[in-house]
Formats: structure tokens, sequence, C-alpha cells
């Protein structure tokens, strides 16, 4: 079974924000990924151009029609073509509405089909996914399809996998697998002396719950008047946390915008707490695992969010980081406040906190069980044929 080729299917080749699909891609040792999709992203992640089997390299709206009928009826016998030409022997599609879309080349291939749940398509309501773009529409509305014709369905996180047989995906045909983290960009450099700075990373939306942390930081920041806070990330919600934290009268926050990942990764080495207090919004959005949970341990940060969603999973409460209640933002001012003033117990969560993320979420090794999984469905379908 060595070395045989596999489809890794995303409708648009590869939004930036993707580097992990990207990165565990290229990390297959037994397995040959072809990344097929509709169409390329302009300005988008690096992929191999020899592996690349592309519907339409244009990005133009002219295609909108067959694109519809093509992924509607799931009739594409160019793709289908070109990927029959590879031999691939299985469909691994990343996000649900992608799974829909790939359900159907898996159909006509006879291959199985395993698909990764990230986040939103496990989360959010269905009303909330039939007022979002086609794929997603087609996704919520066809749901039913895909739970009969998914080999595997991959969960992100437990809590993902529980989301997702609440949605009627049957519980023996999910499996939880960490996607992990590349742990080679994120070595922490000790030399480096860590600045009193509150660091939140992330987008700014609602459920992020950076207005939390405004608040939090109000009320510690009068017993640690020289600690800041540094706001990195962008969205809709910058110019009412902006509005926020002047009316708190809050006057060390920064708001630096989005910055490059390796700056990021350079001040998780110099900040000395990380804090984003996801909660689930009304929308059923909710924090699918948290990676940058996991990246922060990894750069020896101690963490300070709520129990919501995933982050349980990534954060291990009192050993590597503290989680409130939901909603409880005086308590996330509590942790904060315990973090800095006592030294010995956030050594001891910055260093527990790199441990287990070699342990649990190493990429590498996330990917050699990603290998196994593939070998596993496999073996299986040879018996099954």
């Amino acid at each position: 079974m060595s070395n045989s080729n596999i489809i890794i299917y995303r409708d648009s080749l590869l939004p930036i924000s993707e580097t992990f699909i990207q990165q565990q891609t290229l990390r297959l040792k037994k397995f040959n990924p072809y990344y097929v999709g509709y169409k390329k992203v302009k300005n988008g992640l690096s992929l191999p151009e020899k592996q690349m089997i592309v519907n339409s390299k244009d990005t133009n709206p002219k295609n909108k029609i067959s694109e519809v009928l093509q992924k509607k009826w799931g009739w594409n016998p160019f793709l289908v073509s070109r990927m029959k030409k590879v031999n691939p022997s299985l469909i691994h599609a990343h996000f649900g509405p992608d799974g829909l879309i790939a359900s159907s080349f898996a159909k006509k291939l006879n291959i199985p089909l395993l698909v990764t749940f990230h986040g939103f398509d496990a989360t959010i309501k269905r009303e909330e996914l039939m007022k979002q773009a086609f794929n997603t529409r087609l996704y919520a509305s066809n749901l039913d399809q895909l739970i009969k014709s998914g080999t595997l369905f991959i969960a992100v996180s437990d809590f993902i996998k529980e989301k997702l047989i609440q949605k009627g995906f049957p519980k023996e045909k999910i499996i939880t697998h960490y996607v992990g983290i590349n742990l080679d960009l994120l070595q922490p450099n000790e030399k480096i002396k860590r600045e009193n700075t509150i660091l939140f990373v992330g987008r700014l939306v609602k459920n992020k719950g950076c207005d939390h942390l405004l608040r939090a930081f109000r009320e510690m920041n009068d017993a640690h008047p020289n600690v800041n806070l540094e706001i990195v990330g962008d969205g809709p919600e910058k110019n009412h946390l902006q509005t926020l934290a002047s009316s708190l009268n809050i006057k060390n926050v920064c708001f630096k915008g989005k910055l490059p990942y390796e700056e990021v990764i350079a001040r998780m080495n110099a900040a000395k707490i990380f804090c984003v207090p996801s909660i689930e919004v009304e929308s059923g959005a909710s924090e699918g695992f948290g990676m940058v949970f996991a990246e922060a341990n990894a750069m020896g940060l101690p963490v300070v969010s709520y129990k919501t969603g995933g982050i349980p999973e990534a954060i291990q409460h009192g050993k590597s980081g503290l989680l409130s209640t939901p909603g409880e933002w005086k308590d996330l001012g509590d942790s904060m406040n315990r973090l800095l003033s006592d030294e010995q117990l956030w050594h001891e969560y910055s260093v527990n906190g790199i441990s287990r993320v070699q342990e649990l979420f190493d990429m590498d090794k996330q990917t050699e069980k990603l290998e196994k999984i593939y070998e596993n469905v496999l073996s299986h379908s040879e018996h099954t044929h």
C-alpha cells in the first residue's frame, strides 16, 4: 500500500488562512497528495503545480452558472477524468461544504471519502448557514446526502465531534483527530525577556470575546498599572472595541491590526499572558479547537480564557492556563492577576504548556496518525469490496 495517490479536496486552493491544510499534506510520507478544487485562490498558499487539478484558473464570475450546475448535480466530467488519471485511493475533503461536493466524485471514482470538520461547518445553526455563500447553502440543504455518502468524518476536537452527532452524523463514523501545529516554527527563545503584556490574537468578531477582555483588563489594571494590552487582528468589531476601550478609559491598550505570522510568534515569545476569551454567539459560532491557544502554549505563554467550545481540549485548566465560566469576565481579570502576581505559578504553566503541546499537538506525530487513519479506511474498504 506504499505511496498511493490521494485527493485532497478544497473548493478554493488554498486561502492564506489555511496553512494547516498545506502543512499537514506536506508532511505525508506514505501518500502522494493531489490537490483538487474548483479554482485557484489569487495570492493563495503555494502548492506544487504538478499536483494540482483545478477546474478553472479563472476566478471570473462568468463561470458561475456552470459552477452552480456542476456542484448542484455533481456533474463534472473534466475534473473526474483528470482525477481518474492519477488513480487515487481515497478523497480527503476539508470542511463540510467541500465534503458534500467531493461526495459525488468519490461515488463516481468508487473510492472512500473522508471529511474533516474544522468549526463553522459543525457549530453554526442550519438557518444561519442558509444565509451564506452558495457552497454553504448547498451543504446545509443536503446534509443528509453527505451523512450517507461519507466513509469517515474527522472532527478537529471532541467538541466538534459532539456537534456533528447533534447534527445527525453517526457516532461510529466520527473520529477525533487534532491537526496539530508546526513545532519547527514554534520554538521559544529563552533569552528574550518577557514584557508585561497581555496578548490577544484573533479576528475582531463577536465570538472572540475581545470586549470581555477589555473589561477584565480594566478591572485588573489598577493592581498592575504597568501592564499593557496588545490586540492583534482586524475585523468588523474593531471600531466598537476601540470606542469601548476609550469609554473604559484604558490608556495602555494598543490595536496592532493584522501582523504576519512570524511577528505573531515573536509577540507570543515576548508576552506574559495570552487571552482570547471566546464565547458562543447567537448563530452557534464557537471555538472549534483554537489552534492559536496551542501555539501560545508552544511558545511558553500561559493562557487565560473561557471554557468554550474546544478550548478545554487545547488548554488544560490549572496546568497550562486558567479557564473561567463563559461570560464571567471578572474571573478572567482574577486569573490574569494570579499569573502576574505569582512568578512560580507562571513558570510552572509555561513549562507545562510546552511539554503538553509537544505530546499532544505536534503536527509531525499527528500527521503520522492521520496516515494510519487512511490505511485503516483503505484496508477496511478492500475487505468490503
